[in-house]
């Protein structure tokens, strides 16, 4: 996606320095969240949505019935790669807010973080990685409600970061530094994720079973994967009635890569380690990278 234009050679002076107030104006063109969406930005969106539903059509017609070996390799390496990427975005995005005192930037930098940290319980807690049953006093159930929990709290994170754009706490924000605020966003974001990551272990006997054994998903799976996919349709729907940047363009596709990840894993065959759930972590690395790419 294009971003960057002449002033492109500026934006290190912006970044080295820092300019008077007058300037803030130009040094905010440089904002994906302030900075407009051209066509061609559009456009480079709308074909990678379509490259992603014609993949999710492949893996999910001629290569549904193909099933592959378990690799645990795998798992910590997808992990360790997701949360690289989750991790510097939150931290460019936290940079950004420190610019615009915006709470929306405040909402989704946090997203970031919350998806990065809770990569670490659902790698510790994946049965036969680290340990048979997992690390943390997971139970059968623990890897999958991290998941859920995972997914679906960042389209929480991303409605919260719609319906806050165009907040007028501006002023409110300025009164309060940058830092403050940062560190209580993550300090919140970690509560938040040790809390979800007890839940689910601590309390892995009294949670809905939604694993059949360690390779196969129980039919009421399916109604934790649709509540998912439905927050981030929600999610994306009101990004796309308040669009305006480049940023809301990104988080729609990274949106309707998540829709196609949970579907993968659910449809045709609810199973770890299918065609299905390999390709589900390959959506979920590029949604992923998508932001953390834009940003750089």
């Amino acid at each position: 996606m294009e971003t960057a234009g002449p002033e492109g050679g500026a934006a290190m002076d912006l970044i080295s320095s820092e300019p008077p107030a007058s300037a803030a104006p130009a040094r905010q063109e440089f904002i994906l969240s302030r900075l407009p969406a051209s066509r061609a930005n559009k456009r480079a969106a709308l074909v990678m949505v379509f490259v992603l539903v014609l993949a999710f059509l492949v893996v999910a017609g001629p290569l549904s019935t193909m099933k592959l070996s378990r690799v645990d390799a795998f798992i910590p390496m997808y992990a360790a790669a997701m949360f690289v990427n989750d991790a510097i975005t939150a931290i460019l995005l936290f940079a950004q807010y420190s610019i615009l005192r915006s709470r929306s930037l405040l909402a989704i930098a946090s997203g970031y973080l919350f998806t990065a940290l809770m990569l670490v319980p659902w790698t510790l807690t994946f049965p036969g990685v680290f340990a048979p049953r997992g690390l943390l006093g997971a139970g059968l159930q623990s890897t999958a409600w991290v998941y859920l929990l995972w997914h679906g709290g960042f389209a929480t994170f991303v409605i919260a970061y719609a319906l806050l754009k165009d907040d007028h706490a501006v002023a409110r924000l300025r009164r309060t530094s940058p830092r403050s605020a940062i560190l209580a966003s993550v300090a919140m974001t970690i509560f938040l994720v040790g809390l979800a990551t007890t839940l689910v272990t601590a309390g892995d006997r009294f949670l809905p079973r939604i694993m059949a054994d360690t390779i196969r998903l129980d039919f009421r799976w399916n109604y934790g994967a649709a509540s998912v996919a439905l927050s981030s349709v929600v999610a994306l729907v009101v990004l796309w009635v308040r669009r305006r940047s480049v940023l809301d363009l990104c988080l729609m596709v990274v949106m309707c890569a998540v829709i196609i990840e949970v579907t993968l894993i659910s449809f045709p065959v609810p199973a770890r380690f299918s065609i299905g759930w390999y390709s589900g972590r390959i959506f979920g690395v590029l949604s992923g990278s998508l932001v953390l790419f834009v940003l750089l």
